[in-house]
């Protein structure tokens, strides 16, 4: 582990790291911006790496918390994009606070705008905003957790269609969304030459209907074959998170 100690030195009035203790790895906060979720979490934890992975891109990265978790797993290169200044300052500090700048590069840009250059991507994964603009009831007044959450800058469609852009072929979409829009999800999926390969959702408790979705297709891949896995469990009856809940936090 390269992680620097002297967390202090990395940090701004009114931050914070936070650990990662599976990985041992930290990680910079601000409440001023939107903090991870489980959700980037359980996505890092969802992608699958090879041998032959050897480039990976991760859309609306925020604070750089999925491409952090993903080196744990691989020493492929992965590259952060994020369009909020701040939090590419963030995340940039926490490659540095963990000696990753070798492996991660952390850049701002409109996933809209980015293109690939010397690279066809093996993996694409993206936390992205889940909720339309007309999804009054859950707007943010903060503005950058409002891009975070809502389809202000970037729509479902666009970061499906910009993932085919920039993958090679059979290379594989790995995200994280709400099963509520999971009729829009296949269709733009569809349309921009995927196929679903792995689904598997997540619930709070084994009796609550499902709150979460993973989603890993492949680019120019054949339909018909889906792997539905287990559900994933969030809490038991006591509250407490599941045995494998409490492997992906704390690796026990």
């Amino acid at each position: 582990m390269k992680t620097n100690k002297n967390f202090q030195t990395f940090l701004k009035p009114q931050e914070q790291v936070d650990l990662f203790f599976r990985e041992s790895l930290g990680i910079v906060q601000n409440p001023n911006f939107f903090s991870f979720s489980m959700d980037a979490i359980l996505l890092a934890d969802f992608v699958r790496v090879t041998r032959r992975t050897h480039h990976i891109v991760d859309f609306c990265s925020g604070n750089g918390v999925i491409p952090l978790l993903l080196s744990h797993k691989t020493s492929s290169a992965i590259l952060g994009l994020e369009i909020q200044k701040d939090l590419v300052e963030m995340a940039q500090r926490s490659i540095q606070m963990n000696g990753l700048e070798d492996q991660i590069q952390m850049i701002r840009g409109d996933v809209n705008e980015f293109k690939r250059h010397d690279v066809l991507y093996d993996i694409v994964t993206c936390n992205p905003p889940y909720f339309t603009l007309g999804d009054h009831h859950n707007h943010h007044q903060v503005e950058a957790h409002a891009i975070a959450r809502h389809e202000i800058l970037l729509t479902l469609e666009q970061w499906v269609a910009k993932a085919g852009q920039v993958l090679k072929m059979k290379g594989r979409l790995v995200f994280v969304h709400r099963p509520s829009r999971l009729d829009e999800i296949m269709d733009a999926l569809w349309r921009h030459n995927f196929s679903v390969h792995r689904l598997r959702f997540v619930h709070p408790k084994k009796d609550r209907p499902a709150n979460t979705v993973l989603v890993e297709a492949i680019y120019g891949g054949n339909k018909g074959g889906v792997n539905v896995e287990v559900p994933l469990i969030v809490y038991d009856d006591s509250e407490n998170y599941t045995p494998e809940l409490q492997q992906i936090y704390y690796g026990k």
